[in-house]
């Protein structure tokens, strides 16, 4: 069996998730308190990394494993209608023509096609479902009492841990022909992912993913333009 794996934000589409969380509770004002103390603990995090003052890598994490604090308190029927709009609104809107267009091959070959991403996995679902693709590997949230506590399953879906969610998810990896198989992504700490197959491909890298993807003759694509996820 061949894979062809993707990630999310700035790979399929040309957004970033928090953005449009951020979107869609501003315009529809709901869980505010719960989107600005997010905001308000994490931004100032982001500006030290890009001085150099805190590890990137270490930012990264936490806006994934605390993201989940945007939706806590809700149900997942009362998260549904906006994990609908952020699909349907957000990240639709942003799809990379050229990246889907790999997708929509793959999936005509027979190849296995996964989304992967750190984002929260019932959103990702939706996300798949409006993409058509039917499997997807995000991160999972924690309910409480039928309720989103705000906390998210360790570890997160981002380096190594996207490589070990997705082989978590896949089980018996015996069937899985990984050295003919594709993973797109743009984030150098996706390459543990891109590592794991034989044919990597780096969509629109960042910095150090790129200087990775040259050093060891990866592919480069740069598709779409816009609101990069890293930025």
């Amino acid at each position: 069996m061949v894979l062809a794996v993707f990630d999310l934000d700035g790979t399929l589409y040309t957004g970033h998730i928090t953005k449009g969380i951020a979107q869609h509770h501003r315009l529809h004002h709901v869980k505010l308190p719960e989107l600005y103390s997010y905001l308000v603990v994490h931004m100032p995090l982001w500006y030290l990394s890009r001085a150099g003052l805190f590890p990137k890598e270490s930012v990264r994490s936490r806006w994934i494993r605390n993201l989940g604090w945007t939706v806590r308190g809700w149900t997942p029927e009362e998260a549904a209608d906006t994990f609908i709009w952020l699909a349907e609104e957000y990240v639709s809107p942003l799809v990379c023509p050229e990246v889907m267009t790999r997708l929509r091959d793959h999936q005509s070959r027979g190849h296995r096609v996964v989304i992967v991403s750190g984002t929260f996995s019932p959103l990702l679902a939706e996300i798949g479902r409006r993409l058509g693709v039917e499997e997807t590997v995000g991160t999972p949230l924690i309910t409480k009492n039928g309720r989103y506590t705000g906390a998210c399953e360790t570890p997160t879906c981002q380096g190594p841990g996207k490589v070990s969610r997705l082989e978590a998810y896949l089980g018996d990896g015996d069937e899985v022909t990984w050295s003919q198989s594709y993973a797109y992504a743009d984030s150098y700490t996706d390459i543990p992912l891109l590592r794991r197959v034989g044919h990597p491909v780096a969509v629109n890298p960042d910095a150090q993913l790129e200087a990775h993807a040259r050093a060891q003759a990866w592919e480069i694509v740069r598709a779409g333009v816009g609101d990069r996820a890293d930025q």
